[in-house]
């Protein structure tokens, strides 16, 4: 990828995360979401917004005179006034609680509070005036010889050479959200942005929200700090310094009443009636209405054993959440989720495409090569994620029994793990039959999209046409109530079963069903939950007409409790698949069945 590519990738994500105009709806949350018990992103983006960096102090000055927010005037300016504007109907807290780490201090400023979004403003400075704060864009292409031999990076490469300190850059972004001194949830989608000032400190900025954030009266954050020192030619130095947690609690009060935003009403006539699938359970179908059940916060990291998955016993093991097995297949734990590969003893060199193509003196990276079966579910699952790019038509389950294993035998071992591992409200949503005919073909057009077409794999190229009986099997996927691509991908279990038991696994349950709080009388119908969409849509900060809606299923979704101290509890909720007006892709939101509120949704 050029420096051009690069760069229109990343105005192409910040433009979703910022703007809310959604010209990719999963782009945002691949580049910046920080999923809980994932390994941290050091450097979330190289943002160019639209801004030019050299004069921004300048205009910085002039911005803040016309606003009366800190987060206004730097969001108003560096991505546009429009937005300024909106986020002074917001309300406000200011801050300035400070934290140190690693002779860096990071001071938050300020927050807005609007339309389920937290927005914040903030300093880090240095303590020891040797040291030189490295801004966003400039490590963030630091490899690339355009950015490394520009003007800023040598200037600053002088200063600290003159000095004899250490250039450092700084990360701080939201992690988790509590609202009412409720539980702090890991946040949706987020956008961080950086700039160096002329005083040598850097402003941070972020944005966030998800279905972590409702309306309140306090608002809780828990950032993740970090602090990086980088080597004159551009590289991490030893990196002893741990990121650290960092929560900062607030009230915001409304800075402005006139700029209040007002209520759109949407016209009846322009609301879809029908022409789209509808999804419930037989429950529903019975009784009109479904139970509430308590969201216990799930430990996969406490509740797996490893030989569930593997008897072949630990070969390695390279720390509490990471295993190597005697047979090479490896175990990745976090708190809310697991991840099972095979692989085998053949080594290959990770960098060796890019080597070919692009850095001649990059380092070899020898990996363990992925084994057949890791291969076959990685094909399975991208026909799942509906990847029209590498395989066209429809592909479905055709044979409920291969040669060696049948369907409800696959069923049989998956749920199996499940009691073991006491996993509990999750149905088989979707099943695909990976026989040797369709992983043959199937894995053609793979290789052939990934190694001679507009793909890319570091991988060395798989041979399919090797497969065997044995390797035949059933990529399996449960989700709450058994709907197809759940908009919140933490509550998702993806497994391949074969006649050698479960080959891959890819396990997500932030929570886990717990007791039943109650029944209610009665849901709001799938016309409320419509008109919800077309309503939120026509008050949203910036989004699209609803084009056409889809699919409209009845799943569960984890939300706080009415009494927020409460925690959290599972309920119906509206999952709402539809097509913005002149975009091919399918976007969502989620409406709650109880009360008829937004959950969460692409375009916020």
């Amino acid at each position: 990828m050029n420096l051009h590519e690069e760069q229109e990738k990343v105005q192409k994500a910040m433009n979703i995360t910022l703007s809310g105009l959604q010209e990719d709806p999963w782009l945002a949350q691949r580049v910046l979401a920080n999923a809980k018990g994932e390994e941290p992103v050091k450097k979330k983006l190289s943002l160019a917004l639209v801004l030019c960096i050299a004069s921004g102090l300048a205009l910085l000055g002039t911005a803040y005179a016309l606003f009366s927010s800190q987060v206004a005037a730097f969001f108003g300016q560096h991505w546009n006034k429009d937005l300024g504007e909106w986020l002074q109907g917001g309300k406000m807290a200011q801050i300035g609680e400070t934290v140190v780490l690693d002779g860096v201090e990071f001071t938050l400023d300020e927050v807005i509070y609007r339309d389920r979004g937290i927005y914040g403003v903030g300093t880090a400075r240095v303590q020891d005036e040797k040291n030189v704060l490295l801004p966003m864009d400039l490590v963030d292409g630091w490899d690339l010889e355009e950015v490394s031999q520009g003007e800023e990076a040598q200037a600053l490469i002088k200063m600290v050479q003159t000095s004899g300190g250490k250039m450092l850059s700084v990360d701080c972004y939201p992690t988790k959200i509590g609202v009412d001194e409720g539980s702090l949830i890991p946040t949706g989608d987020t956008g961080v942005y950086n700039l160096r000032n002329e005083d040598g400190s850097i402003t941070f900025s972020f944005e966030t929200g998800g279905y972590a954030l409702e309306e309140g009266t306090t608002y809780q954050v828990e950032f993740t700090i970090d602090v990086d020192e980088w080597t004159v030619d551009g590289r991490v130095a030893d990196d002893k310094m741990n990121p650290q947690a960092w929560t900062v609690s607030f009230e915001p009060v409304m800075m402005n009443a006139a700029t209040e935003e007002k209520i759109e009403e949407v016209s009846v006539d322009a609301i879809q009636k029908d022409g789209y699938e509808i999804l419930v359970p037989a429950e529903y179908q019975e009784n009109g209405t479904l139970p509430v059940y308590q969201a216990i916060e799930y430990d996969f990291s406490k509740a797996l054993n490893p030989e569930w998955l593997n008897q072949s016993g630990i070969a390695e093991q390279h720390s509490d959440t990471w295993i190597t097995f005697n047979d090479h297949a490896e175990l990745q734990l976090a708190a809310e989720g697991a991840w099972y590969m095979e692989y085998t003893e053949e080594l290959f060199d990770y960098n060796s495409r890019e080597r070919e193509n692009e850095n001649p003196d990059i380092e070899p990276d020898l990996r363990p090569k992925q084994a057949m079966s890791y291969g076959i579910a990685s094909i399975a699952a991208s026909v799942y994620g509906g990847n029209s790019d590498i395989f066209p038509g429809d592909i479905t389950l055709e044979q409920d029994q291969l040669m060696l294993i049948s369907l409800e035998e696959a069923k049989k071992t998956a749920e199996e793990l499940f009691d073991q591992l006491d996993l509990k409200g999750f149905e088989l949503a979707w099943a695909l039959d990976m026989n040797l005919d369709r992983i043959r073909t199937l894995g053609e057009a793979y290789n052939r999209l990934m190694f001679e077409g507009t793909g890319y794999s570091n991988a060395p190229r798989q041979d399919y046409d090797t497969a065997t009986a044995e390797e035949e099997g059933y990529y399996l996927v449960y989700t709450p109530l058994g709907v197809t691509q759940p908009s919140l991908g933490n509550q998702e279990l993806h497994l391949f079963v074969s006649s050698h038991g479960i080959t891959f696994a890819s396990l997500r349950c932030q929570y886990n069903q717990g007791d039943l709080v109650n029944t209610p009388d009665h849901l709001i119908s799938v016309e409320e939950a419509v008109t919800t969409l077309y309503q939120e849509v026509a008050n949203a900060r910036n989004s699209l007409p609803v084009g056409s809606i889809e699919r409209v299923a009845l799943t569960y979704m984890p939300v706080r409790a009415v009494n927020k101290a409460d925690g959290m509890v599972f309920v119906p909720s509206w999952q709402i698949r539809y097509r913005e007006e002149d975009r091919e892709y399918t976007t969502w939101a989620e409406v709650n069945a109880l009360n008829g509120n937004l959950i969460d949704a692409s375009f916020r």
